[in-house]
């Protein structure tokens, strides 16, 4: 269950980055 959790939260991590990265690229 916590393998599960830690997995979700890393995916959740890149994906906020990713998100950051393209807005960053915009400005």
């Amino acid at each position: 269950m916590g393998v599960l959790v830690y997995v979700l939260v890393t995916i959740a991590v890149f994906a906020l980055l990713g998100l950051t990265q393209k807005l960053v690229e915009r400005l």
